[in-house]
């Protein structure tokens, strides 16, 4: 079901060239478009996870979840990593080797991190881009590239990450206090 559309064109401009693209011929208006940012802290509840958690008692456990994408942020607090710019930084060095298992939380991470499918530099879009690079190169590093696969796990089964940028360790019920979190909890949790 569609709740609107429109023929539109997005534009990155100034604020104070929007009298200029309106002059342009066929344009007939100009719309601010908000910038978004992902944020799991408002989704799950829009989405009644607490009230699905708490009914059922359901909340991923013994679960294993599969994410294909653009990796993992295994370092990151709400899959109970270090949560740290340092630890990211040491994951991404080392991006082409094995995880270091100082790095991830073993509890989250049960059954393996995963591997890269392509690599890093896995690149076919464009044939033209100095950035080309069409050959899948493997390896058993799944550090996510872009961000996209992150958001992805942390909607399926991230822990939360607390205000002061800590894993969040509370009870996945309907006590949770969704605006005092940095990012919600993904649908299960204990996956």
């Amino acid at each position: 079901r569609t709740h609107s559309v429109l023929a539109a064109v997005g534009v990155s401009a100034d604020p104070a060239d929007e009298p200029r693209l309106k002059a342009i011929p066929g344009v007939r208006a100009v719309y601010p478009v908000a910038i978004k940012h992902p944020d799991n802290s408002y989704a799950m509840p829009f989405q009644s996870a607490p009230v699905a958690w708490q009914s059922t008692g359901y909340r991923g456990d013994g679960q294993t979840i599969a994410v294909i994408d653009s990796g993992v942020d295994y370092t990151h607090a709400g899959f109970g990593g270090p949560g740290t710019t340092t630890a990211f930084e040491e994951a991404q060095a080392a991006s082409s080797d094995p995880v270091d298992p100082d790095l991830i939380d073993e509890n989250k991470f049960r059954d393996g991190i995963g591997i890269d499918l392509v690599g890093d530099d896995y690149n076919p879009s464009d044939p033209d881009s100095p950035d080309y690079q069409p050959e899948p190169h493997p390896d058993p590093n799944p550090l996510d590239c872009g961000g996209h696969g992150s958001h992805v796990a942390g909607s399926a089964a991230g822990l939360g990450v607390n205000a002061d940028g800590s894993t969040f360790d509370g009870t996945y019920d309907e006590s949770i206090d969704f605006d005092g979190l940095k990012i919600g909890p993904g649908m299960a949790p204990n996956a």
